[in-house]
């Protein structure tokens, strides 16, 4: 699993059979501090993220086992967003406290 943060949302009025209804957002990739990496992916949404969130990203095979993804084709899937994150009892990153 990565880390990301929502960046933006794709609109497609096309989209193959499978995708029909599936929300994509913008994710770029953060490193272990929670920097900005300047790499990017399209994502399917399986949790309901929006703009600004930090969520955790399954890529490759591991983006189609989901329940909204079986048999779509996904090779970067959002599945879960980021409450809080903390390294020796000491929080890098807590959603309640970010402006």
């Amino acid at each position: 699993m990565k880390l990301g943060k929502v960046i933006g949302s794709v609109t497609a009025t096309r989209k193959e059979g499978n995708l029909g209804g599936l929300k994509i957002l913008v994710v770029s990739y953060l490193d272990e501090n929670l920097a900005d990496t300047k790499k990017t992916a399209a994502c399917i949404d399986a949790m309901g993220a929006g703009e600004g969130d930090i969520v955790l990203l399954c890529s490759s095979s591991s983006a189609r086992i989901t329940q909204m993804t079986r048999n779509v084709a996904s090779d970067n899937t959002i599945v879960g967003i980021v409450d809080a994150i903390s390294s020796n009892n000491v929080y890098t990153y807590n959603k309640s406290k970010q402006q």
